[in-house]
């Protein structure tokens, strides 16, 4: 029996449908219905009760699920032992917001395989508090995300480093005071659902004076490209603004007042991958530190 099938079914008992247990497989649809009918055959018993749609676990399936995980678990672990003496050996399953993805990865792949070449990492892209209940049910062993304060349940966090939340003005209002800004053009906010939206919000409520008018977007770099043309301001991450901004771009960066951002690595209290963590809380910070000393 392939322990590929048993990640199958782990992954499909984890997110309760087989759509986004094939993408999070890498398989089509078809591919996974085939791999699964497979497994029943080879087990002789029946997993999924397919008089609905889409099928479901059948209670003897979720049992058999859950001790699947356990074997997957093991397996990892014990790839993992096999490779102590000379290193990480195995697959990652590492979780990185979108900036942290353009920015920081490269650098850190770049640099893991050199530190520990017979570690492979499959990466997962999305939202801060997607990729932490991400961790929390499996679907990745770690994570780096924007922190925010909320309750943990079960999760630990590593700050990996902090960054300056500076604020991107068109270079013609260079001389306008901040303060005065919120009357003399619109706020461009950063998806506020988001680990970096939401320490936006938290800003702008200690601000006397909020903006009048706000354009919402999902992207950092489109909010860069609204400063550039005249259409407002924003506030964002300073390594994240540098990265977009070009000579029509003012940036107010040191402001006493000033917010940081806390990129951190979420885990399980519970993980059996703490010499993983270490390697990946590390290696991050190391390529966290060149862009810190450059800026």
């Amino acid at each position: 029996m392939q322990t590929r099938s048993l990640e199958t079914l782990v992954r499909i008992h984890q997110v309760q449908s087989f759509s986004r247990a094939a993408e999070l497989q890498n398989m089509t649809l078809s591919a996974l219905s085939m791999q699964m009918k497979a497994l029943e055959t080879r087990l002789g018993v029946q997993l999924f009760d397919r008089s609905f749609r889409p099928p479901k676990l059948t209670p003897l399936g979720r049992r058999i699920a859950q001790q699947a995980r356990r074997v997957v678990e093991q397996q990892r672990l014990l790839t993992g032992l096999c490779g102590q003496a000379g290193g990480l050996v195995g697959l990652f399953r590492l979780g990185v917001i979108s900036s942290v993805a353009v920015r920081l990865l490269p650098g850190f792949l770049r640099q893991s395989a050199e530190r520990a070449p017979q570690a492979s990492f499959e990466i997962s892209i999305g939202l801060s508090e997607h990729l932490g209940e991400q961790v929390r049910l499996g679907l990745v062993d770690a994570a780096v995300v924007t922190r925010v304060p909320g309750p943990a349940q079960g999760l630990a966090f590593e700050t990996i480093g902090r960054e300056e939340m500076a604020l991107a003005v068109p270079a013609a209002h260079a001389g306008t005071p901040t303060g005065a800004l919120p009357r003399r053009l619109p706020f461009i906010h950063f998806r506020p659902s988001s680990g970096i939206g939401r320490l936006i919000a938290r800003s702008l409520e200690n601000l006397a004076e909020p903006p009048r008018r706000t354009i919402i977007l999902d992207s950092l770099e489109a909010s860069v490209e609204f400063v550039k043309a005249g259409l407002g301001y924003t506030l964002l991450p300073l390594p994240d603004i540098a990265r977009c901004a070009d000579a029509r771009v003012h940036v107010h960066a040191g402001r006493p007042q000033a917010m940081y951002r806390e990129l951190a690595l979420v885990s399980r209290r519970d993980t059996p991958h703490g010499a993983w963590v270490a390697h990946v809380a590390d290696g991050f910070r190391q390529v966290i530190a060149p862009e810190t000393d450059d800026g």
